[in-house]
């Protein structure tokens, strides 16, 4: 072969080839070696060192590679198995950015006189990458859910086991109504920690899967705070820690505090909040409220808080309780509740809303725990209305009224029925939205309506409508299985109910939505 014919394919050759003296001074590159140093052979040749290309914290690392391999290379005979190739992985810049190659060391007839060679795998390698991260991704969404399952199972069979057991320890005859009554607390309890952790499995697979959302409207903060801080009180008394002082701290008691957000969301994250403080202190204080603060942009936003008296954290622990199923256990006697969720929801609510949350504490100093809720509209305070109050609903007399029961699950309307007989109200009953319509067009004195959302034949949504194009002003009271409540406001702000109740709910709950349709008093 002509030596013309042997620099043409040295220069046109696919693979980056370098031939260097021992000092390291380049001799001789081929075309692709100089297209990825975007330099001209000229330029390269007799005039710059291999190093040059090789980055600054690796050069020592290559030096010392190219020196060993080929003082070991040319003490060892050449044969088949180790061939005449020497090759290393190395790191190359080229054009301002770093190139991942595989070099082929070689040698030349020539004394002193070494050659390289060069294939680029950076592409290659960004594909391992990505399979590995990949990988140890699936690796930990394993973990996480073999984390679930473990602690699910354990969470759910608590309460059901408490539910079974008491319920069928209820069916015996010869117990004492101290007994019973005490029985039908462990089955109450039971059933409303199953509850509340199906509402917070339900919360975190809607969060993963972006289906949260966040749905906004004008209400009075300064009401949504009372309520959470009456249900505690409550939740004090029953957990026997009537001791620890509970207040809610507003900037402006005296007056309804009007913003514009998720009334839910922000209750959501707040009970969250009070629960793990009613959890950890034994003694001493709760306090939540909340402060009107500027962000930097000069939007207001709203600062709550939540501090106790309790067990406190470790500093070291701070963001790692944020994390779903982290539990510390404070002593090993000593095990809480709790599936590990609670705080990882709080933290995904409060990032879905624009804020952040966070937790100031020390080990045995109780905690502080924050949460921003950015507003797109500036808050409006007001002085209270001096109407009189909603009547109570422990002596309400309906025997002048006839309400609309829509509900398909006999159960559900046997235990409606039930929670309103004592009013002496008139029932009515339908099994499915057409017959809701058609009970409600031959019977004009019906007075409210009671619509499942979810009903064979025809939903409560079209039934509704359907029942407004008879009589628009009736008011019709949404009950539904939904979790969120933007899920039924959007049949509120659709035009379809008036309001809506939550299943599960009690007779108080009921009655109280019930009267202030019946009585006139709506809000």
């Amino acid at each position: 072969m002509s030596p013309e014919l042997l620099q043409a394919v040295f220069d046109n050759s696919e693979t980056a080839t370098v031939i260097l003296r021992e000092d390291g001074l380049i001799v001789k590159v081929n075309n692709r070696f100089a297209s990825w140093c975007g330099e001209s052979k000229n330029d390269i040749e007799g005039n710059r060192l291999f190093l040059d290309y090789i980055p600054a914290d690796l050069q020592a690392e290559v030096k010392d590679y190219l020196k060993a391999e080929v003082q070991e290379y040319l003490l060892q005979p050449e044969t088949e198995e180790n061939g005449t190739h020497i090759r290393k992985e190395i790191e190359l810049v080229a054009k301002q950015r770093v190139l991942t190659v595989l070099m082929h060391l070689f040698t030349l007839e020539q004394p002193g006189i070494r050659g390289i060679s060069l294939v680029d795998i950076t592409d290659r390698k960004t594909h391992e990458q990505a399979l590995e991260q990949e990988k140890e991704k699936a690796q930990h969404s394993e973990q996480l859910k073999s984390a679930f399952l473990a602690n699910m199972s354990h969470e759910i069979r608590t309460p059901i086991n408490s539910i079974v057991g008491f319920a069928d320890l209820l069916r015996l005859e010869n117990i004492s109504p101290q007994k019973r009554a005490l029985y039908v607390d462990y089955v109450i309890n039971g059933s409303n920690d199953l509850l509340m952790l199906i509402e917070k499995i339900t919360t975190i697979a809607r969060l993963d899967s972006g289906q949260f959302r966040i749905s906004n409207r004008e209400f009075d903060l300064n009401a949504k705070m009372k309520d959470i801080e009456t249900r505690y009180r409550e939740e004090l008394d029953s957990r026997k820690k009537e001791h620890i002082s509970l207040t809610f701290s507003p900037p402006d008691p005296g007056n309804a505090f009007m913003i514009t957000a998720d009334p839910m969301r922000i209750s959501e994250v707040l009970s969250n909040l009070l629960e793990n403080a009613l959890k950890f202190t034994e003694s001493g204080t709760i306090e939540f409220g909340y402060q009107l603060q500027k962000e930097k942009g000069g939007n207001d936003a709203l600062l709550f808080f939540v501090k106790d008296t309790g067990l406190g954290i470790d500093p070291s622990n701070e963001h790692a309780i944020f994390e779903r199923f982290v539990k510390f256990i404070e002593k090993e006697e000593t095990i809480f509740k709790g599936a590990g969720l609670g705080l990882a929801i709080c933290k995904g609510i409060v990032e879905l809303s624009g804020g952040r949350i966070w937790v100031e504490s020390h080990k045995g100093e109780g905690a502080r725990f924050y949460f921003t809720y950015p507003l797109a509209q500036h808050p409006r305070r007001k002085h209270p209305g001096t109407g009189a109050e909603p009547a109570g609903t422990a002596f309400m007399d309906w025997h002048t009224k006839e309400v609309l029961i829509a509900e398909d699950a006999e159960s559900n309307y046997l235990f409606i029925k039930e929670l309103i007989s004592p009013t002496r109200i008139k029932v009515l009953r339908a099994r499915d939205g057409m017959e809701a319509v058609e009970l409600f067009q031959n019977n004009p004195s019906i007075d409210i309506v009671i619509m499942d959302v979810l009903m064979p034949k025809m939903d409560g949504y079209e039934a509704t409508r359907k029942i407004r194009e008879i009589r628009p002003e009736i008011p019709v009271i949404a009950q539904s299985a939904f979790t969120f409540e933007g899920d039924i406001r959007d049949g509120l702000y659709a035009g379809s109910f008036n309001d809506y109740i939550m299943k599960p709910y009690t007779r108080k709950v009921l009655l109280a939505v019930i009267n202030k349709y019946l009585s006139g008093k709506q809000s």
